[in-house]
């Protein structure tokens, strides 16, 4: 709800407030048998709102440059040619003997026994299984037909009489004897050429190396390091620390004081006229004239 409503709405409570009370304090006495309800008109005092612009201080933080001098420290190289022993490695021509071992292959002829596989062609018998036909006569059972032709009457299916002639069979089993091959299983024995071969010792001369070894010396020149102490300026470079002092700038927040517009609500009580109804008995009614 709005603000003006609630106002309205605080009025009539007050008024209620006020004939409730008036009508308290005149029942003190006996009530009459009847009671007229009278027209009263009161003035009472209704708050009103209305709104005002107002200046109002406010204090507003605002950044700000500013500049202060600080004390800073500046690292400055320095070179310096310092005088220092160091050692050094310088090459040397050397001689000296050494003793090394050399190998000279000679060679042999040696003779030795070695077996060796001789092939030997052998004639040999055997026995082996062999399959023949042997024929033999059996008797078989054969069907024949023995039937004959018949003629046969017949109705077809529009109703006209035909005839035709109509084989009838008559199988007739009979035994018929046949002639057969059976196979038959008979031993018989062959001569057959094989390949065999038979260990057989012989000589032979191989020829096998043989290493003999034979110390020898001999000169060597070779190179040796040898340490020498030298001296050397060596440049050495150091860090000197020097203070300075500069200005620098930062960004501060100022509070700063601001007037600024604002519109508030400002309540008056204005007097308003009401006309209400209520009951009168033996001139209860008298103050609200």
């Amino acid at each position: 709800m709005k603000g003006s409503s609630w106002f309205a709405l605080w009025g009539v409570l007050i008024v209620t407030a006020s004939l409730l009370a008036a009508n308290s304090a005149s029942a003190g006495g006996p009530a009459p048998a009847a009671c007229t309800p009278q027209v009263v008109t009161k003035t009472i005092m209704v708050p009103q709102v209305s709104y005002k612009t107002m200046t109002v201080p406010t204090m507003v933080c605002r950044p700000e440059v500013r500049q202060t001098t600080v004390r800073a420290c500046r690292l400055v190289p320095e070179t310096k040619n310092v005088t220092c022993q160091m050692t050094v490695m310088v090459p040397e021509k050397r001689t000296h003997t050494v003793a090394y071992t050399e190998c000279h292959m000679t060679y042999e002829d040696v003779v030795r026994n070695v077996t060796v596989m001789v092939p030997h062609t052998e004639t040999r018998q055997g026995v082996r299984t062999v399959c023949k036909p042997v024929q033999a006569q059996e008797l078989q059972t054969v069907c024949k037909d023995m039937g004959k032709w018949e003629t046969k009457t017949y109705v077809d299916c529009c109703g006209c009489t035909c005839t035709c002639p109509v084989w009838v069979p008559n199988i007739v089993t009979e035994q018929v004897q046949v002639t057969v091959y059976k196979p038959q299983f008979v031993e018989e024995q062959y001569t057959c050429e094989v390949v065999v071969c038979k260990p057989e010792l012989r000589q032979i001369t191989m020829r096998v190396a043989k290493p003999v070894y034979e110390t020898k010396t001999r000169e060597v020149t070779c190179m040796v390091a040898v340490p020498k102490f030298v001296e050397r300026q060596v440049p050495v470079t150091t860090c000197r620390p020097v203070v300075e002092e500069k200005v620098v700038n930062y960004t501060a927040i100022v509070p700063t004081k601001v007037d600024r517009q604002v519109t508030v609500p400002v309540c008056t009580w204005v007097p308003k006229t009401v006309t209400c109804t209520v009951p009168a008995c033996n001139g209860c009614c008298d103050g609200w004239r």
